[in-house]
């Protein structure tokens, strides 16, 4: 076990209720950004892949071995405690904060089911375990390139860690489903910044892990590596119709024009900035990132229209982002079987 330690100030900002701002595009419109974003894949549009990272598998700070994760989290973490949380079903938790590399990671104090209690928590701590061998990679890289740039001259890049964890936080939690949220950012001099977006789910039944995913038979993975926007998302979605992505693209575009109204007078600097620019980029040729919460599926949007706000926007919870779909509108577009009733179950 790591060692431990209580702390009340622990990393990590936890937003309430959560919605996402843009403007409704007629179908006609809809077509012409389809045709615009295949027109771009097509002629070889630049990707953004490379500045956003939602899990640890690819690029070249990868940790694939998951059987690795949980002994390097035994071994190697020392952590403190942070205060109890509570969700709105009743579900205590708190995080655990590494600390050495600050990055901290939820875990569950209690809920009804204890077994599932210890099964979660074993899948956070090795979820935990991922995170900080990604970042010792991290690390590795940022040496390395401060090797050659002393090597020729220049002035190494000055960072106190590998990755600045901006928020943090577990978003949903049954005996059967949990949900976990995870934003930062890499230190660099350069324009575009490598981000981490990671939203994971789990099913505490199976043990297995989730997050949106290319659909079967993209070989390119989902994204602007491939050019494909269509995706799956654990037991709850298959989007992989052109024409059922796109109807889920337009309710994404009608939650959010409610959004911005309800936030267009907001006093709040952060809610007012990005509410602005993301009306302009829920498209069907954006990627997104998905999780559970108690009160629908979060849609986490990942670019937002001008640099300056696409850093704030994307990596820290507020009223703007994530979008919350509410579950009951999600039926039409959700798998038959278990995460579906749950789900449906909570309206």
């Amino acid at each position: 076990m790591p060692n431990q330690m209580h702390d009340a100030d622990v990393a990590g900002k936890l937003g309430g209720p959560m919605v996402r701002a843009s403007d409704r595009l007629s179908p006609l419109q809809w077509c012409l950004v389809g045709l615009a974003a295949i027109t771009a894949a097509l002629a070889g549009a630049p990707s953004r892949a490379e500045s956003f990272v939602s899990g640890w598998e690819d690029g070249s700070y990868a940790v694939p071995d998951q059987s690795t994760w949980a002994a390097y989290y035994r071994n190697q973490a020392h952590v403190r405690l942070g205060p109890d949380r509570r969700l709105l079903n009743g579900v205590v938790w708190r995080l655990h904060v590494e600390l050495a590399s600050r990055l901290a990671m939820p875990r569950i104090v209690s809920m009804p089911d204890a077994q599932r209690v210890r099964t979660a928590n074993r899948l956070l701590d090795k979820v935990h375990g991922g995170a900080l061998l990604f970042a010792a990679h991290v690390r590795q890289q940022l040496d390395a390139e401060n090797e050659l740039r002393r090597e020729e001259g220049e002035q190494p890049l000055q960072y106190d860690r590998p990755i600045i964890q901006t928020d943090v936080g577990l978003t949903y939690a049954t005996p059967t489903l949990m949900s976990v949220v995870d934003l930062g950012i890499v230190p660099t001099d350069r324009r575009i910044a490598k981000r981490i977006i990671r939203g994971l789910t789990f099913d505490l039944r199976t043990g297995e892990m989730f997050r949106v995913e290319g659909c079967p038979g993209n070989e390119g993975g989902y994204g602007a590596r491939s050019g494909d926007y269509r995706f799956r998302f654990g037991k709850l979605l298959q989007l992989c119709e052109t024409e059922t992505y796109l109807r889920f693209v337009q309710l994404l575009s009608a939650r959010s024009t409610m959004a911005a109204e309800r936030s267009a007078r907001s006093h709040d600097s952060l809610t007012a900035g990005c509410s602005e620019t993301s009306g302009r980029v829920v498209a069907p040729h954006q990627e997104i990132v998905l999780y559970l919460t108690d009160r629908g599926l979060a849609v986490h949007n990942t670019e937002f229209g001008f640099i300056q706000a696409r850093d704030s926007c994307a990596l820290e919870r507020s009223t703007v982002n994530p979008l919350l779909l509410p579950y009951r509108e999600l039926e039409p577009f959700m798998i038959q079987g278990p995460w579906r009733d749950e789900l449906l179950r909570l309206n």
